[in-house]
């Protein structure tokens, strides 16, 4: 694996139909900057098998598929095993249409540029006001701080900021923001509820929104998951989340193992999560990546001093 800034060459492969091929070309350029793409144009969703062939001649695969396939059905897990010990992420994207797909490729590709404008790495964490996920919360915020390659934390949880000011937060241009509380197939119990909706309008994408919680990239009653409509309304480059219910001992092995990847060497989402999956388990095929499985996890310029603004203003606001 290579830090961030690293001029490394990566293999990607697309799967997508004809006009998503067109929709997503910003960030198709982004990645031809990067290695070889492989565009496979096709109507249909290759099965399992098809896939796996298709990661072995690539660092990670981006699928794009017809609206109404659901993370839980397309996909087996976050990772594709095409042999010989490698692992490969994998991306689920639905296809919206030209405006959605649009909206993602725009941003994904705004993620991809910091690389030659920034090389700071900050961490924006996101918790339900609860004991359980505030001592959680805490423990990821350390190990994020006191590691081998620390990243700059701000503590955005619920006890500490209100809906609106979380929001203003994930519109600063991070490199990760990472959740830990209940999750609904619509979104976070957090900050009254936190819905698609609230994230259509901010400024800067994150690179990357982890949702370590239950049913967050779930289609149960809904027609497009909460962890699906963040890459689509270009809040974040990619999403992590859950297309079940999980444990919260298992979210919290997530969370650690993540927090430790975060300070190695993982420069994407996908290599975080690859190098937190040793081997495939039934924890790790509850969860999915929801758009670009290469994201880079890094600030966008200014990003901090952004996001100290909004947390000087949100401590003042809180003592007052």
């Amino acid at each position: 694996m290579t830090g961030p800034g690293s001029s490394s060459r990566q293999r990607v492969a697309i799967v997508a139909a004809p006009a998503a091929h067109a929709a997503l070309e910003p960030l198709l350029e982004a990645y031809a900057k990067r290695g070889p793409v492989e565009q496979v144009v096709t109507a249909r969703i290759p099965p399992i098998e098809e896939l796996t062939e298709i990661s072995a001649g690539a660092d990670a695969v981006l699928l794009v598929g017809p609206r109404r396939r659901s993370p839980r059905t397309v996909l087996a897990g976050p990772l594709l095993y095409p042999g010989g010990g490698r692992r490969v992420p994998v991306g689920w994207v639905p296809d919206v249409g030209e405006a959605g797909l649009g909206r993602f490729a725009a941003a994904a590709a705004r993620v991809h540029a910091r690389r030659a404008v920034a090389g700071s790495r900050s961490a924006a964490l996101l918790g339900q006001r609860s004991r359980r996920y505030e001592d959680l919360s805490g423990r990821i915020g350390r190990l994020l701080a006191e590691g081998e390659r620390p990243l700059r934390v701000y503590e955005w949880t619920a006890d500490r900021l209100i809906r609106e000011d979380m929001v203003e937060g994930l519109g600063c241009g991070l490199a990760v923001g990472v959740y830990v509380g209940h999750g609904r197939p619509v979104g976070w119990v957090g900050y009254r509820g936190i819905r698609a909706g609230h994230l259509e309008t901010l400024g800067e994408p994150t690179g990357a929104i982890l949702s370590l919680t239950c049913l967050t990239a779930s289609r149960k009653r809904v027609g497009l998951s909460f962890a699906e409509a963040i890459p689509l309304s270009g809040a974040a480059g990619a999403a992590f989340g859950a297309v079940i219910e999980t444990l919260h001992t298992d979210n919290s092995r997530w969370a650690l193992r993540l927090a430790r990847g975060l300070t190695s060497t993982a420069a994407t989402l996908g290599e975080l999560v690859a190098a937190a999956i040793p081997h495939p388990d039934g924890a790790s095929s509850r969860y999915r990546i929801l758009g670009d499985p290469l994201v880079p996890l890094i600030d966008a310029d200014g990003a901090g001093d952004r996001a100290d603004a909004l947390t000087r203003a949100a401590v003042l606001e809180h003592a007052s």
